[in-house]
């Protein structure tokens, strides 16, 4: 057995012997692929890459031999009396293997990333400068348009611009700062102080961007303006045709018409009329700002300024002519007025009465709940009264008016609900007072009767009263009683 380990730890040493050079080789690798570098140009990435290339290609050329030597010492170790230090070693080379391979193709990785880094970032600066001039030749391009239809293509084509070199310098931004901070990542520091100094150069000029932005910006606020006031000139345009029409039927119609529905008409269109002539005043104000003033306006600008002045001249004669013929019935419009605000008055009120009217009397309770009552019931009257008066009022000036049928139907037609309202006020108070008076001299009656009692009884404590005094209040008392009751029950 003596023999057999002796032999066995000799292999296990000869291993070791055999690793050595090979994990030599490999910490070399490992050395190279994982020191500090500080490549200053392209020129020194590209040596970097050719001395990691050759490393990986070392790597690569003794890939069989440490593939082996693992072989061989796994064979080793399936030795049940292996040495400690034989796993060990085995597990170096293995482990130092794929460690420095993953090393060794991180840095090419990084060397390449940095090549490209080096590249692009030179480009895109050279593109982007090109850009920014782009940018600046089409904001000295933006001008007015006027014609709405041109207006609305030729903002379309600016903010197609804009978006585009929006997206473009600022996609090259983005990318000369990832270039810088891939290539931070392995640069020396003065040359970490040049690049940062170019970025902020560039990065000062995207003001551009900003300016582009705002003159789009305004060709936008400009046909916005443009498009709601050329909505307000074609809307009144239409209506225009069909208020100048409605003028001519009521002059035409004339004869078939009460006056009153002549009058208001007259005055819904003299209405409609002078909201038209507010809006077309927004939009006088609005072309001041909206257009160019002075004499040389140009043509598609001065389109929009005729229109609005036919449009106003159209609505100004408009006005005039339908308040000559609403003059001709100034005191209708004034009689119609108040005829109209009295029945608006007195209507809602008569709804009201009528629903209380239906609805009847509460059954009181005892004399506070009738006296009460009996106030409701002459507030309820005189409310009557007063609107009565109201609907008179109406009437008389509906009467003044050169025709006045319809009111007259109107008005009779609320007379009999009035009066019927007024029927049930005057019954009310007629059955509240009689309830009144019997409960008032059944109380009275009832507080005499009691006071009697008490007076009549002897020194002894005997009631000496008659006995016929005593029935017949008694059967006073039944009498009021049942009066009262019977009133309660006819509310």
């Amino acid at each position: 057995k003596t023999s057999l380990m002796v032999d066995l730890y000799w292999k296990c040493y000869a291993y070791g012997d055999e690793l050595k050079p090979h994990i030599e080789f490999l910490d070399g690798i490992m050395l190279s692929s994982t020191r500090d570098i500080a490549p200053s140009c392209v020129e020194n990435v590209d040596e970097l890459i050719e001395r990691q290339e050759k490393s990986l290609s070392q790597l690569d050329s003794k890939r069989n031999v440490v593939v082996d030597l693992i072989g061989k010492g796994k064979v080793i170790l399936e030795h049940p009396d292996k040495p400690k230090f034989l796993e060990g070693n085995v597990k170096r080379i293995e482990e130092g293997w794929d460690d420095t391979k993953q090393k060794a193709q991180e840095r090419l990785k990084l060397l390449n990333e940095t090549k490209d880094a080096f590249i692009n970032y030179g480009e895109n600066n050279e593109v982007i400068v090109t850009d920014f001039d782009i940018a600046e030749e089409e904001i000295k391009k933006v001008k007015k348009h006027f014609n709405l239809e041109a207006a609305v293509a030729d903002l379309k084509k600016r903010q197609d611009l804009y978006n585009k070199s929006n997206d473009t310098i600022t996609g090259l931004f983005n990318s000369i700062n990832d270039n810088y901070n891939c290539m931070a990542q392995t640069i020396p520091e003065d040359k970490k102080k040049v690049l940062t100094k170019e970025i902020k150069a560039v990065e000062a000029k995207l003001e551009v961007l900003g300016r582009f932005k705002e003159v789009v910006t305004k060709v936008e606020e400009l046909v916005s303006n443009l498009t709601s006031f050329d909505k307000n000139l074609k809307a009144i345009d239409s209506w225009m045709m069909s208020a100048n029409a409605e003028l001519v039927d009521i002059k035409d119609a004339s004869g078939k018409m009460l006056p009153e529905d002549r009058v208001a008409r007259t005055m819904d269109l003299q209405e409609d009329i002078a909201a038209k002539i507010e809006i077309l005043k927004q939009d006088t104000a609005t072309e001041l700002n909206l257009l160019p003033q002075g004499e040389k306006v140009p043509a598609d600008a001065q389109a929009f300024k005729d229109e609005l002045a036919r449009i106003t001249k159209y609505c100004t004669d408009l006005q005039n002519n339908t308040r000559i013929e609403c003059d001709k019935y100034s005191n209708d419009v004034k009689f119609w007025a108040e005829y109209r605000t009295g029945i608006k008055e007195f209507t809602p009120w008569l709804v009201g009465a009528e629903k209380a009217a239906g609805e009847g009397l509460s059954k009181p309770a005892d004399l506070d709940e009738v006296k009460a009552l009996d106030g409701k019931v002459l507030g309820f009257d005189k409310s009557c009264e007063n609107y009565l008066k109201v609907l008179l009022a109406a009437d008389s000036a509906a009467k003044k008016m050169t025709t006045h049928t319809e009111a007259d139907g109107e008005v009779a037609a609320l007379r009999a609900r009035f009066d019927k309202v007024k029927a049930v006020a005057e019954a009310w108070v007629k059955k509240v007072d009689t309830l009144v008076k019997e409960w008032v001299l059944l109380d009275n009656t009832v507080v005499e009767l009691n006071s009697w009692v008490a007076k009549d009884k002897s020194a002894e404590g005997e009631n000496q009263f008659s006995l016929e005094k005593m029935e017949s209040t008694l059967g006073e008392l039944k009498n009021i009683f049942k009066q009262k009751e019977k009133l309660v029950e006819g509310l």
